[in-house]
């Protein structure tokens, strides 16, 4: 009986707790978009009651408590509590998380939440990536990121971004960031032209407009976080020196397969023309300088300029609307277990510039499945095909420059249909649209890239994490020149070569991360690693001339082939750990070690240890700050130091080499150069002061850094005496070792401030950043020399590096006006042509109407009252005293317009294709308007009798060779004289050609549309959205040429901000749609 009992009494107690629970149905969606959040946790408040949401957004939970409250959260997302009552059904609308100190980003060897950083990086978002409607990746830095540099290089299509991360920091070797992707090294596959086998075409710089990351489509990039200080770079060793982006792109979700197709196509035109004379004008220049030189133009069709038309414009010649378009298929889904991301994209780019294009096919697929709780794999797999036509566009040789040069009278083609030249003086100008389109400058680019990892967590805090990553590439580079006859002008022969380039990269690593905590206040991470990488590369190459038809390319059928091969390999092994703590999300500090042995070094310095440490105090958690917290809700001080190197040299610098000898008793070889086994890794060590601060919940969110970074042990030739064999004739001379001698110091302030201005069914968000940095030379140790020389287009001397200054600032004589009559040219500091005698002549001597140079300097320091190279002075430095970016962002509905500005402010731009446009010293080359205010010239004394003798017994017949008698009419003019042979060398480097190069660009307008939900369900998609897109659409500046955004020259080492016929960036105009089913 007391059993039966006690089971009906169990049996009352069960149907009670049934009762008492109840199932509730619901689902989760976004509450900007309303689309399903897959995975979302759902968890009754109190119980351990949960579920998790469906691909669709759905969950079912069975709950127990009387008033249940269910928590719903998800990754990226506020967590919502939602009381339900009596309900059986809820839909939950989730808001994005909006504070940025939850955001995880992701640093070397792993990932941290933004708000446990103690070092300075900074972080582009997918929808920056995607509002920059950018082609190649390295664009969606400008002016995006404090303390970021980035200029490109030139604005063909397909050209690289000159990067600089807190100034210049190195003199010889590669001054570009390091470039990661998804844990992969990337590679570029050559430096410059010459290294694809392209000779001197694209300039014999260390800075290339080929760009390793245009073989990437930005479509399938996630995020990129650039690593600007020590205490984070220092992770990557000597390989961190000049900042560190780590760019990661998308991996598969789960839920069913969602297809995204990204589409644009635009046009793009030059939308500024260099104000040149027109044929008139032209016509006119020609005839008065004739008749100054006494040697009237015996044209006839000049005679007479009024009956003239405005003749040829040949930058509306060479300057083309040109097309592009850029589709991109993408999809995405998976499992709880297996996951995936696949995409295929396509981009096609004609050049602004006649000749010019770029194409690029590429294709990813990521890959990651959990083949067990403590075992996940993956796969990352890119491959890309591009291919371009370059076309010779900077220097002298460059279209932009020579077709400027050429005069107006000259027409594009003849009444035949061939090439138009014109033979004036035995002399012919050949035509510049038969140079850009008869001679092929093309490269084409092959790359395999990714990597296979695994993770294994054999018990919760310890995860181990392999991987073997690989970057195999080809390149073949390829230049060929038709026999053609312009003119009187002839090439005989054809010329073609080719070049082979394959290089392969492979890197293994391994590292172990053990994420600990003691108690509720103390948590901590340890990571212990090792990696290797190994890099080979080389090329084959065949050139010939004399092919039998211009139709015919392949080099071995032409008269005398020349066949090159050669082959280099390069190798690091490196130790590393970083240990981390956080004490209460109030103290946090983090130490990292690196040892890096590299082959590019010799046996007595190939080891390097790299330290750093970083700490931070989020004050704003402290019990004495809480009541302060409605203003500031977020407050955090941050300090960090460290060491990294420069490994990026080439390799074996440190040896010597053997070279050919061709001799009277037959082939022989010889060393090259001296080895120098002792030299030793660049060094650098940074200081960062920071400050991060967020005011009214994150409304606004202020970041500022303060840093001074030294770079010691710069690798430059050593300066060695003659006896060394270091001097003499080039096929027995010795060349210089490599030894490390500089110092560069960089100090800077940068800050970014990001504001919700208004919520609400009208948002408007403002970014902006702003970037203060001072370089300069701090020495040049171990040797003679006490300044860097760099060079513009041959051996004339733009820049010099001096101790104490800037780099690569400009130096040359400070124009003083012009000398207006005898008297100015006697009571002035006497030009280098200044006549001993004191007899003048206008063809061999100063003269009237010549530039005025001031005299600063003699040889003991003082102003000795004579010109010469005593007097050159900096007259101006390349680098910006600040740079910025300032970023709006409105929203309404389903409509977005995002506005972006850039710019610099207080660098100078050498101008020096103006010292040819404006030099006058051929009558045979137009040049720009401004020369036609040059210093004319009239007699003092219109009635004077000639011939009269001067004090040198020489007979003068008229007026304009009697230096007694002629004066500049209009004494103002800073444009000198024009006169062919220019004695007083008045196209001698000066701040003559020196201009304001500051701008404020309104870089990016995007205005876009998403098509209301309810429209695009009918049609079976997840999302549309439309947009329309303006790049450069204005550009402010005093600047005279066509672009104000000159970086690192192409040409030659040693030189920033020379312009020299670069390509012009374009205006492009776009339109996009993006859609998801």
């Amino acid at each position: 009986m007391k059993n039966i009992l006690m089971l009906f009494l169990a049996l009352i107690m069960s149907f009670s707790v049934m009762a008492q629970q109840r199932r509730v149905t619901g689902v989760v969606t976004d509450q900007k978009d309303g689309s399903a959040i897959i995975g979302a946790n759902v968890l009754e408040k109190g119980t351990s009651n949960g579920a998790v949401a469906d691909v669709k957004g759905n969950f079912a939970i069975n709950v127990s408590s009387t008033n249940p409250t269910l928590v719903i959260r998800s990754i990226g997302y506020k967590t919502v509590e939602i009381s339900i009552g009596n309900q059986t059904s809820v839909r939950v609308a989730l808001e994005e998380e909006t504070s940025q100190l939850e955001e995880v980003v992701v640093v070397g060897y792993g990932t941290m939440k933004k708000s446990d950083l103690s070092g300075a990086s900074v972080s582009v978002s997918e929808d920056k990536i995607k509002g920059s409607i950018i082609t190649n990746l390295d664009q969606v830095f400008q002016g995006r990121a404090a303390g970021v540099t980035s200029v490109i290089t030139s604005g063909a299509p397909g050209s690289s971004v000159s990067i600089r991360v807190r100034g210049q920091s190195t003199i010889n070797a590669n001054a570009e960031p390091l470039y990661v992707i998804d844990g992969v090294i990337v590679q570029g596959g050559g430096n410059s032209g010459a290294s694809f086998g392209l000779g001197d075409a694209l300039g014999n710089g260390s800075t290339s407009t080929i760009s390793p990351l245009s073989t990437i489509s930005p479509s399938d990039i996630v995020s990129m976080e650039i690593l600007k200080d020590a205490s984070a770079t220092a992770i990557y060793g000597a390989q961190g020196s000049n900042g560190v982006v780590l760019i990661t792109t998308k991996r598969g979700k789960a839920g069913e397969a969602k297809f995204t197709y990204e589409g644009m196509v635009g046009w793009q035109r030059q939308a500024s023309r260099l104000d040149m004379m027109n044929l008139r004008e032209f016509a006119d220049f020609s005839n008065s300088v004739s008749a100054e030189s006494n040697s009237q133009d015996s044209r006839p069709e000049f005679m007479d300029p009024t009956l003239l038309g405005v003749g040829t414009n040949w930058q509306d010649a060479i300057f083309q609307i040109a097309p592009m378009n850029q589709h991109q298929l993408s999809a995405q889904g998976g499992t709880e277990t297996v996951r995936y991301y696949v995409s295929g994209s396509y981009l096609n780019q004609q050049g602004t510039i006649i000749g010019t294009k770029f194409n690029r096919y590429s294709f990813r697929s990521n890959l990651d499945a959990q083949l067990k709780k403590w075992l996940k794999l993956g796969l990352n797999a890119m491959y890309s095909n591009t291919n371009e036509r370059i076309g010779l566009a900077d220097s002298d040789e460059g279209i932009v420059k020579y077709s400027l040069m050429t005069p107006p009278d000259i027409p594009i083609y003849n009444l035949d249909g061939t090439y138009a030249s014109v033979i004036r003086e035995g002399y012919t100008r050949i035509n510049p649209i038969a140079m850009a389109l008869d001679e092929d400058i093309l490269l084409g680019r092959k790359k395999l890239a990714g990597s296979i990892f695994a993770e294994i967590n054999p018990y919760k805090p310890l995860v181990w994490h392999t991987e073997l990553g690989y970057d195999i590439g080809s390149s073949r580079g390829e230049r060929f020149e038709p026999a053609v006859r312009y003119g009187n002008w002839s090439r005989d022969k054809n010329m073609s070569s080719i070049q082979k380039n394959d290089n392969t990269f492979y890197q293994f690593k391994n590292y172990l991360t053990y994420t600990g905590k003691i108690g509720d206040m103390h948590n901590y991470t340890a990571m212990l690693g090792q990696e290797l990488w190994e890099s080979s590369w080389e090329y084959q190459s065949i050139s010939s001339t004399g092919l039998p038809s211009n139709d015919i390319h392949n080099p071995s059928l032409g008269s005398d082939p020349k066949i090159s091969a050669g082959f280099g390999s390069a190798a690091m092994a490196s130790f590393f750990g970083r240990a981390t703590y956080n004490y209460g999300d109030k103290y946090m500090g983090t130490y990292t070690y690196r040892y890096d042995g590299s082959s590019n070094f010799g046996p007595k310095n190939r080891w390097a240890g790299f330290h750093s440490a970083a700490a931070s105090w989020r004050f704003s958690n402290e019990k004495f700050f809480q009541s302060l917290l409605p203003v500031i809700n977020n407050g955090k001080i941050r300090v960090g130091w460290g060491q990294t190197g420069n490994s990026n040299i080439g390799g074996y610098m440190w040896g010597a080499a053997i070279s050919r000898m061709p001799s009277g008793l037959g082939l022989g070889y010889r060393q090259s150069n001296l080895a120098n086994p002792y030299i030793k890794w660049e060094t650098q060590e940074q200081w960062n002061l920071g400050v991060d601060l967020n005011f009214l919940n994150d409304r606004i969110a202020l970041v500022v850094d303060l840093y001074d970074k030294t770079s010691s042990d710069m690798l430059m030739p050593l300066q060695l005496p003659s006896y060394m064999g270091t001097r003499g004739n080039g096929s027995s001379a010795l060349a210089s070792p490599r030894g490390n001698y500089g110092t560069i110091n960089n100090k800077g302030l940068e800050f970014t401030i990001n504001s919700r201005n208004l919520k609400g069914i009208f948002e408007w968000d403002t970014e902006f950043q702003m970037s203060f940095n001072k370089n300069k030379l701090v020495a040049l140790d171990g040797t003679d020399a006490v300044q860097i020389e760099g060079y513009g287009q041959w051996s004339d001397v733009v820049t010099l590096s001096k101790i104490g200054e800037p780099l690569y600032s400009f130096y040359g004589y400070a124009a003083d006006g012009v000398y207006k009559d005898l008297d100015d040219l006697q009571s002035s500091p006497q030009a280098e042509k200044y006549p001993a005698n004191g007899v003048f002549n206008r063809w061999n001597t100063t003269w009237v109407g010549d530039l005025k140079f001031k005299d600063v300097s003699g040889p003991d320091g003082n102003p000795d009252g004579k010109i010469d190279t005593y007097d050159r002075v900096n007259i101006g430095s390349p680098m910006p005293k600040f740079t910025y970016g300032f970023n709006n962002t409105f929203r309404y509905k389903n409509m977005d317009l995002t506005i972006f500005i850039n710019g610099t402010y207080g660098n100078k731009i050498f101008n020096y294709m103006a010292m040819e446009l404006s030099g006058m010293t051929s009558i045979w080359n137009n040049q720009l308007r401004v020369v036609t205010d040059r210093a004319h010239m009239e007699p003092i004394d219109p009635n004077k009798v000639y011939p009269i003798t001067d004090s040198g017994n020489n007979t003068i017949w008229n007026w304009f060779d009697d230096i007694t008698n002629v004066r500049v009419t209009n004494p103002d003019t800073k444009v000198p004289r024009a006169m062919y042979n220019d004695p007083n060398d008045n196209n001698r480097i000066s701040d003559r050609y020196i201009e304001d190069g500051s701008y404020l660009r309104v870089k990016n307008i995007t205005f876009g549309y998403n098509l209301p939900k309810n429209v695009i369900k009918k049609m079976s998609l997840e999302n549309i959205r439309v947009y329309a897109n303006i790049q450069n659409l204005l550009t402010f500046s005093k600047y005279s040429g066509y672009d104000p955004e000159v970086g690192a020259s192409t040409a030659s080492s040693y030189v920033y901000g020379l312009d020299n016929g670069r390509y012009p960036s374009p205006q492009i105009y776009s339109f996009g749609i993006n859609l998801s089913f």
